[in-house]
């Protein structure tokens, strides 16, 4: 157990292990470059479900990670045993408080790698949620919760560029009473139990149509009801992205392409028709009815990026004591008494 112990605290240790990490680090860095497309993705999974999963199948693609992994635990070891040992000498030799500085920073790394070990482990991410105002769509991995976008709001700089991003978000439970309500921002997540929701990226969507059916204008959306002035019901169906009609007079899209877009109208007696949606302006007759086509709905929508990081707790906490103890070490340290040697005659002060 001595023998251990003396090892680990050892700062030729420390010093082997610098090197080594730096080393497998530049080796990683170019496997990287190497296989940019293997390494998005890993970028986009959690760090230690993901490794196992793959086995051996990519075993020369991820043999620097496992590297870097075994090393940096190594490293967490030695910190731990040389910030007890040190500071028990301290202790021990009632040297000044000043003497304890350096290790506060110890800790705070050991506090954040803590945390980055969680995240790595119990943690998920989620890309690609759209989000349109007003509606909600289910919390991943988080039974019985939704998230609804309430608002965005955005304005370009002169240059055109995103000079300012607001979108309001509002966790809810399934009977729809409100858990909380907060504005984010591109590098100012809502995060809650440990679950980030990222703002990623923007825009507007067409979600229904302006439609004039007998001199009433309408806004119906996509699969949605309307009716004439005379109390005619009608309702929108399939949208045909390149609209065709087969032999026995049934419609289909010739393919996925918005080459010919018509949208699918209705009746109360079920009757069916074809309105252009390309462009405003189109319209039909229908017996009782002309119907035109005045416009478009848009709605505003965001894309989300939903992570859950169970270690972010411990990374801040880490991260703000890592702070306070370089503060400490570099601003209220004194003469750093600790270091000061005296010899017969001569009083030496290392710097």
């Amino acid at each position: 157990m001595r023998s251990a112990w003396k090892f680990f605290s050892s700062v030729y240790l420390t010093i082997v292990l610098a090197v080594l990490i730096c080393a497998v680090s530049a080796w990683g860095s170019m496997v990287v470059v190497r296989n940019q497309r293997f390494f998005s993705a890993l970028d986009h999974e959690v760090l230690f479900p993901f490794l196992l999963s793959l086995e051996t199948e990519y075993a020369e693609l991820t043999l620097w990670v496992w590297a870097l992994i075994v090393l940096t635990a190594i490293f967490a070891v030695n910190t731990v045993v040389c910030t007890a040992d040190k500071v028990w000498s301290v202790i021990q030799a009632r040297r000044p408080r000043q003497a304890l500085f350096p290790h506060i920073v110890h800790v705070g790394f050991l506090i954040a790698l803590l945390g980055h070990l969680a995240g790595s482990v119990w943690g998920f991410r989620s890309y690609g949620h759209v989000l349109y105002k007003g509606g909600s769509i289910p919390v991943p991995h988080q039974s019985g919760i939704h998230v609804r976008l309430d608002e965005t709001e955005m304005r370009a700089g002169a240059s055109g560029d995103l000079d300012y991003l607001r979108t309001r978000l509002t966790l809810l439970e399934e009977d729809g009473s409100e858990v909380l309500t907060r504005d984010i921002g591109l590098n100012n997540p809502l995060i809650w139990k440990g679950i980030a929701f990222y703002h990623v990226n923007q825009g507007q969507s067409p979600t229904g149509l302006v439609i004039d059916a007998g001199g009433r204008t309408s806004e119906v959306a996509l699969e949605g009801s309307f009716s004439a002035p005379d109390g005619s019901r009608y309702r929108l169906g399939s949208v045909y992205p390149d609209f065709a009609i087969d032999g026995s007079g049934r419609p289909f899209s010739r393919s996925d392409l918005f080459a010919n877009p018509h949208i699918e109208i209705i009746s109360a007696d079920g009757s069916r028709y074809f309105l252009d949606i390309s462009a405003p302006g189109s319209t039909i007759k229908t017996p009782r009815h002309d119907m035109t086509l005045r416009g478009y709905v848009f709605t505003p929508y965001v894309v989300l990026t939903i992570n859950k990081d169970p270690g972010i707790g411990f990374i801040i906490a880490g991260s703000i004591v890592l702070v306070a103890g370089m503060v400490l070490l570099l601003f209220f340290r004194g003469e750093r008494a600790e270091i000061v040697r005296t010899r017969p005659g001569v009083e030496e002060r290392a710097s």
